[in-house]
């Protein structure tokens, strides 16, 4: 399941994986949202928190993921996880992508949050 989260800085989106990861999450959540956003021809600034709550991804959901973000033009974009494959992996697929995009440890939400309004 995804959770918005709230109280972000203006042109930020933030989402929050809690539990599975699945395919349905990406495509009624994440990409409905990011659509919204390349629509009003806005620099897409996102957060994507995969914390303590997040307990993987469900079948298939990596590939959709990593799939749909790489036509994704990225303004700035920042995952949060302290899941060093998952780490590993962003820091990998991060020079296929259109955009900046870093990785974040979950202590440095704050911080994660500052860089993609910046």
């Amino acid at each position: 399941m995804i959770e918005h989260i709230e109280d972000l800085p203006d042109g930020c989106i933030g989402m929050r994986a809690v539990g599975d990861f699945t395919i349905d999450d990406f495509t009624t959540v994440i990409e409905p949202d990011v659509d919204a956003i390349v629509e009003r021809h806005d620099k897409l600034r996102l957060v994507l928190e995969l914390g303590e709550r997040f307990t993987g991804f469900g079948e298939g959901a990596w590939g959709e993921l990593t799939g749909g973000i790489r036509h994704i033009h990225f303004h700035r974009g920042a995952v949060v996880t302290d899941d060093g494959t998952i780490s590993h992996a962003v820091n990998l697929l991060k020079w296929t992508l259109h955009g900046h995009v870093r990785t974040f440890h979950t202590h440095e939400f704050a911080k994660a949050v500052s860089w993609i309004a910046g």
